[in-house]
């Protein structure tokens, strides 16, 4: 039986387990890596490619600091070259549609972000 079936295993054994496979599910944010599948509260998130990857890219590391380059090259490839306002951009759409879900994207200065999942309990403020 998988730990997000089993009410009994803590929340936090469900992020770790599913963060080091193909999905992120912390009870409320689910991320299908490889299915390109992003729900909130059960609810789909239809997001374009590239901010899917960079949701995808945060989920497998949430509450850490991924550096810029590295969500880059994941959203973009190794032939791109890295731009920070473009990547910026992204990153500000992709906040304005979590937003309403109590989801938030940290930014830390020159370095990278951090997906903060929703406090306990919060609820869609929208959407």
């Amino acid at each position: 039986m998988g730990a997000e079936l089993n009410p009994s295993v803590p929340r936090e054994a469900t992020v770790a387990r599913n963060t080091s496979e193909d999905v992120y599910d912390d009870g409320r944010l689910r991320v299908e890596h490889e299915n390109y599948y992003a729900s909130v509260g059960g609810r789909v998130l239809k997001l374009p490619r590239k901010e899917f990857l960079i949701l995808s890219r945060l989920a497998r590391n949430p509450e850490r600091i991924v550096l810029s380059e590295d969500i880059w090259r994941h959203a973009w490839g190794e032939r791109a070259p890295f731009n920070s306002e473009s990547l910026h951009v992204h990153i500000y759409r992709l906040r304005r549609r979590l937003v309403p879900f109590g989801l938030q994207i940290e930014t830390m200065v020159n370095v990278g972000y951090r997906l903060m999942p929703a406090p306990e309990g919060e609820t869609e403020t929208g959407a």
